[in-house]
């Protein structure tokens, strides 16, 4: 009798939601990336992200791609009483624990790699024995059970549970709170203060505990706690925690998999033959045991999980067509494709025009017919071809009068509108242009400015003087803001519902409850304007992906012999790079699951841009890929400290959360402050070397020139006193003439010295006119050898014979140049120098000025 009352119950449910169609999914599986499509659980994490446990590995999806976290045999751990099916959790300390029948993974999500011993993992938090299971509290506090001894995982909690009460199935907390469920059915509640048992009770009788002794499932909700339980049945109950009571909410004679509570209080639960959306704790009930996909079909498999979003979002996991998902904002539109035509499959449908009659019905004109389409039909989506003499004039007089206003214009216009501005919107082949006449100035928009398409179709404005756009592939509504008057498009494509395809020119029509109709090539979109809500989700960006040079950085990779990322990319908050990793490119995901190509972003790199950058989905030449992920690149960036500033927004409201990374480009070794102040120590140690250097030389060359001064008053002296020896011979004693010096010289012993020093500058000064006279002709004239005559001078005068014969030149220079008698010119030729340029320079190296100059300096000095 259960049985029968039990499929009566189904059948009727079947029967009343079999065509309640408000769930549109659309498909997400290995063609969009996904590793497998055996979806086996499906988690959110705090970032947003989704997390897919398939049979093959984990999938982390960020509204465009997935990552892979690939598993090893070595990363499995041994559950001892687990029995049941996979559950995922998240503990505070990024950590994602996987158990499935008798298993146990664990996934570091900051380095996005499995822990592959958690054995030692559990011993270094003190758990010596084998683990039986782990539980996850509403708290996010991770339980080990081990020995029938409840700890928490830092074991500040610890209970001993009594192996009478069952087998522990599952466990969540309120407050100070622990709730304990058991496969008998039981709930256990202790107080974690005191640690004392304080009540227990049954969900079901104990002649039902075999019925539902499998697997348990408990989800938090506002009041109390509902729980799934699967045997030979399945059945969802619900718990009060202020009566302390149970409640069954249903029964089936099926597995039910997995249970979800929304922001609004309303459960949704996936089985083995579709799911169940209920609400009021269970006063309203929904069956859907076929779900309609958004490419027109329907979804008939077992549905293996299921998942609210924290942006209303419905994800279903299912046991082999990959993931399916849905939201109330996604298609806004209803798209009415050939399908509901009747023409043969071969030829097109073009909808031409739109008219609508005093009861409400809706006409469509299209190059294969007339067609009448019922908006609020009781089954659904109705639509009849007409026959042509059916139709009455006035219908036919507006599809002509609508056809017609699309075909008048001239070349290269499609369409043309004046709104309740007064501004003029032409379409064009090849972007929109709009006209204000009050300011007389015309713009043009391309899909760079956000069209959907350059190609514009239709213009047309509502009730409520919103602008509306059909293109070649798409449909946009044009948003102008009122204090400065800019322009900005909102794009709807097929994943808003629309027609995946063209539409015609000038197929565009409001009906009088304000329903806009907007035809195209193989059918037309509907959009009921009071479905429309607007979407006021707060989106953040969160960094995806990071490219040095082009080249996707991975987390704990070398680069450069550098590791740029520790940890994954949600969790950096900066990054180090030395000076040539200064091409960078950053991604971002703002998680825009229910509309990706309505995505915005700004962003702000402080210190290279001087304000926010705005882009959108569809734009070109903009680095926002069309699945809502945002590209920006800098190149070439001077070592400095910057940040990168990101928001998102799906409705240009820039009320959201800042995203900030903050970037480091280091300067090269030789521009950092100790390389600084290496160079300047070292700047100054050349500085000072040099100093020294210049004024030892310059001491030496001083002192060089006084000794050459000096040895030339000597020369001189000594050839008087040989002129005096000449005139008197056989004096014993030489007495010095008047004016005449005559030093006590230990470096010239003797007067054999004396006189060849008086024959060297006697031959010098016989030959001073000639030019060419020689270190080799002096020391013929001399009697000697070159290399004798060279010692002999070096050692008397420390001068090689070349200066000595030169010095003498320059002394007798000097004496002329007093007298004044003779031009430069002709003392350089009594001297003997080949040029008076040459004489110049020989003269300043001794004299320290030019020959013209000595006589003045002369008569100054004395």
């Amino acid at each position: 009798m259960k049985q029968l009352i039990l499929a009566i119950t189904i059948l009727f449910f079947r029967i009343s939601f079999a065509n309640a169609q408000d769930f549109v999914f659309s498909p997400i599986d290995v063609m969009q990336g996904l590793s497998d499509n055996q979806i086996r659980y499906i988690l959110q994490l705090p970032d947003g992200r989704m997390v897919f446990k398939t049979s093959g590995n984990i999938n982390i999806y960020d509204g465009a791609r997935f990552r892979y976290i690939h598993q090893g045999i070595q990363s499995i751990y041994p559950l001892g009483t687990y029995k049941g099916h996979y559950r995922i959790y998240q503990s505070d300390d990024a950590r994602l624990w996987i158990k499935d029948d008798h298993k146990l993974m664990c996934v570091d999500l900051r380095t996005e790699k499995y822990i592959t011993n958690l054995n030692l993992y559990f011993k270094k938090k003190g758990f010596k024995r084998s683990v039986d299971d782990i539980f996850l509290d509403a708290r996010q506090r991770l339980w080990i059970l081990a020995a029938n001894r409840l700890s928490t995982i830092d074991q500040r909690i610890s209970l001993q549970i009594p192996a009478t009460e069952g087998e522990l199935q599952d466990l969540t907390s309120e407050k100070d709170s622990l709730y304990l469920f058991y496969n008998t059915g039981k709930v256990v509640c202790y107080d974690l203060k005191s640690k004392k048992k304080l009540y227990s009770a049954a969900a079901y009788p104990a002649d039902q505990q075999k019925v539902f002794k499998s697997t348990s499932l408990v989800v938090k909700a506002k009041d109390g706690f509902y729980q799934l339980r699967n045997g030979s049945m399945g059945g969802c109950f619900f718990f009060d925690i202020q009566k302390r009571g149970w409640k069954k909410i249903m029964e089936t004679h099926y597995a039910l998999n997995t249970l979800v509570v929304d922001t609004n209080g309303r459960v949704a639960i996936s089985s083995a033959k579709g799911i169940w959306i209920i609400d009021g704790y269970g006063r309203e009930q929904r069956y859907f045991p076929t779900l309609k996909k958004a490419d027109g079909g329907t979804l008939n498999t077992e549905v293996s999980t299921i998942f609210y979003d924290k942006q209303g979002g419905l994800w279903l996991g299912t046991l082999n067509q990959g993931l399916f998902y849905y939201h109330q904002t996604r298609y806004l539109f209803t798209n009415i494709g050939r399908q509901y035509f009747s023409t043969s499959l071969t030829s097109d449908v073009i909808v031409q025009a739109f008219a609508q009659d005093d009861a409400g019905y809706i006409y469509i004109q299209s190059q294969s017919g007339i067609y009448q389409y019922h908006p609020a039909h009781k089954n659904g989506i109705k639509l009849k071809p007409v026959d042509f003499h059916a139709i009455p004039g006035v219908i036919l007089d507006q599809l002509n009068q609508n056809h017609s206003a699309s075909s008048f214009f001239g070349d290269n216009q499609t369409s043309k509108l004046t709104d309740i501005r007064g501004w003029v919107w032409t379409g064009t082949y090849d972007g929109l242009k709009v006209f204000d006449p009050v300011s007389r100035k015309e713009r043009i928009f391309y899909a760079r400015d956000g069209l959907s398409n350059n190609f514009i179709k239709a213009i047309l404005q509502d009730r409520f003087h919103n602008i509306w756009v059909t293109t070649s592939y798409g449909i946009n509504k044009v948003q102008i803001d009122p204090r400065n008057a800019q322009i900005h498009f909102t794009s709807f494509r097929s994943d808003a519902g629309t027609l995946d395809g063209e539409y015609t020119n000038g197929a565009a029509f409001e009906s009088t409850d304000g329903t806009l109709y907007f035809g195209g090539i193989n059918g037309f979109s509907v959009l009921n304007f009071n479905s429309v809500k607007p979407n006021k989700q707060p989106l953040k960006a969160i960094l995806i992906n990071l490219f040095l040079r082009g080249e996707k950085i991975e987390t704990g990779n070398k680069y450069d012999k550098r590791i740029i990322l520790k940890e994954s990319t949600p969790y950096t908050k900066s990054i180090e790079l030395s000076y040539d990793q200064n091409f960078v490119s950053f991604e971002f995901s703002a998680l825009n699951y229910q509309n990706p190509t309505q995505t915005y972003y700004r962003y702000q790199l402080e210190g290279i841009d001087r304000g926010w950058k705005e882009t959108s989905s569809g734009q070109e030449n903009e680095r926002l890929t069309t699945a809502g992920i945002l590209e920006a690149s800098y190149t070439n960036l001077p070592p400095g400290n910057y940040k990168l500033r990101v928001m998102a927004s799906n409705n240009r409201i820039w009320d959201g959360p800042v995203t900030e990374i903050y970037l480091s480009i280091l300067p090269p070794w030789w521009k950092t402050n100790t390389s600084y102040i290496m160079f300047t120590t070292l700047g100054i140690f050349i500085v000072l070397t040099v100093i020294s250097i210049y004024v030892k030389l310059t001491t030496k060359k001083l002192s060089q020139n006084h000794r050459e001064q000096i040895l030339l008053l000597r020369i001189r002296n000594l050839v008087e006193q040989q002129n005096i020896l000449q005139t008197e011979k056989g004096s014993d004693h030489v007495q010095p003439r008047p004016g005449i010096i005559l030093e006590e010289d230990t470096n010239y012993h003797n007067k054999a010295e004396a006189i060849f020093l008086a024959r060297a500058m006697e031959q010098v000064e016989k030959n001073l006119e000639v030019p060419n006279y020689s270190v080799v002709q002096l020391s013929r004239d001399l009697n000697m050898d070159r290399t004798g005559l060279y010692r002999k001078l070096i050692t008397l005068l420390d001068k090689s014979p070349s200066l000595f014969i030169r010095n003498i030149r320059l002394e007798k220079a000097a004496s002329l140049l007093l007298d004044g008698t003779f031009s430069i010119s002709e003392i350089t030729e009594k001297v003997g120098f080949s040029s008076a340029s040459y004489f110049s320079k020989c003269f300043q190296e001794v004299y320290g000025c030019k020959p013209s100059e000595y006589a003045e300096k002369a008569k100054k000095s004395t």
